[in-house]
């Protein structure tokens, strides 16, 4: 309860708590994943503690990951890999009577949308043998955009949609459980508050969007976005738009081609990079960036540092400093907050550290989309979640 005023007063939010009323120990809690501090958002719409599943980059943190444990108790999980640990502390809270919290997608949303779930949580849930509690959050993306370093004013929502019971669970297949979950817990920001038309009052509202989108739809060229204040524009075409304060794009100049909002954007950006011939970048990169700190990530403790340098990716392969990463033998990718990339590889899990205000995810666009071409996956893949 310690949290409520302090999320009501920064961000207006408020837990529906009349759908939640009636749910108790033990549970799975599921819940569309928005903002940073997404886990003290759903906790505070029960009236028990909840064991919160959590990515183990945050366990490698000094104090700010001792406060998360005492705070919230995660259970970390490695990416990237059937992590059999984080699998038993799940069982162990569950056998106890406890709740478990997850985001199944792993990411919080870059561009407004729910990122795409994993395979499998279906079939988990049914081992798990116990109720499914399903969660939605509404206004956290514009209230704190992955891309920005501050966040805004508005109003943030979150409402249980859907208890799935233990016989609910017997009765139907995995596979179709994973489709429930994927359509319950799929939201749009931009389709939601086109409707709510919630005012979001900040300052520099399109600052460092170009974390996200890096593609301009006008003159079709990468890497030549940029932002200030409240605008947004291409310094090779002179594209602009701005953000009002519901978060929509607003055209100011030659932006006839540009959607009116991040996630249509990012759509387009995805498109672009599928038509790119990747056959031509053997021997010149892609991307690249410097001054990258590349480490080995001992799992839930450290990262041991191996060396400084550049990061590049290529048609079939992404360097960092002197190690090669062949794209079909990468088991997964993640963005943790918005300077670390990190590779999962049957070698072990690694982390280039960017400057601030970096654009990783490029490299995580283009890399699933190779690495689908590579292993002939003819599933679409939105290259942010696998």
């Amino acid at each position: 309860m310690f949290f409520i005023p302090i999320l009501y007063l920064l961000y207006r939010f408020k837990f529906e708590r009349e759908t939640s009323k009636n749910i108790k120990r033990p549970c799975l809690i599921l819940s569309n994943h928005q903002t940073g501090f997404d886990q003290f958002a759903v906790g505070v719409g029960f009236r028990f503690a909840i064991n919160f599943v959590a990515s183990d980059s945050i366990f490698r943190h000094g104090f700010r990951s001792w406060l998360m444990k005492v705070l919230v108790q995660p259970i970390p999980y490695s990416k990237g890999s059937t992590d059999s640990t984080a699998i038993k502390d799940m069982f162990s809270v569950i056998r106890q009577g406890g709740a478990i919290g997850m985001f199944p997608s792993g990411n919080r949303s870059f561009f407004g949308d729910e990122c795409t779930l994993k395979p499998g949580i279906g079939k988990l849930a049914q081992k798990l043998g116990v109720p499914v509690v399903l969660v939605q959050l509404c206004g956290g993306y514009n209230v704190s955009p992955r891309w920005k370093f501050k966040p805004t004013k508005g109003k943030m929502r979150a409402r249980v949609t859907k208890v799935i019971s233990v016989e609910e669970l017997k009765s139907i297949s995995h596979n179709r459980l994973d489709d429930i979950i994927i359509n319950e817990l799929y939201f749009n920001e931009f389709e939601w508050n086109r409707k709510e038309q919630i005012v979001f009052q900040g300052k520099h509202t399109a600052e460092h969007l170009e974390i996200v989108l890096f593609y301009c739809p006008e003159c079709n060229k990468i890497n030549t976005l940029s932002s200030k204040g409240n605008e947004f524009f291409c310094t090779s075409c002179q594209m602009r738009v701005t953000i009002n304060e519901t978060g929509f794009f607003e055209k100011i100049n030659n932006a006839e081609s540009c959607p009116d909002n991040i996630l249509d954007w990012s759509k387009l950006q995805l498109d672009h990079i599928k038509t790119i011939d990747y056959s031509q970048y053997t021997d010149k990169p892609i991307f690249s960036d410097d001054n990258v700190l590349f480490s080995f990530v001992i799992r839930a403790k450290r990262q041991d540092p191996l060396g400084k340098g550049t990061i590049s990716l290529y048609g079939d392969k992404i360097n960092i400093c002197d190690k090669v990463f062949p794209v079909e033998k990468i088991n997964d990718m993640a963005i943790q907050s918005m300077r670390g990339l990190s590779l999962y590889t049957d070698e072990g899990a690694f982390t280039a550290l960017f400057p601030e205000k970096s654009c990783l995810i490029k490299y995580m666009i283009c890399g699933y989309h190779l690495k689908n071409e590579a292993l002939n996956i003819p599933k679409e893949n939105r290259g942010y979640g696998y």
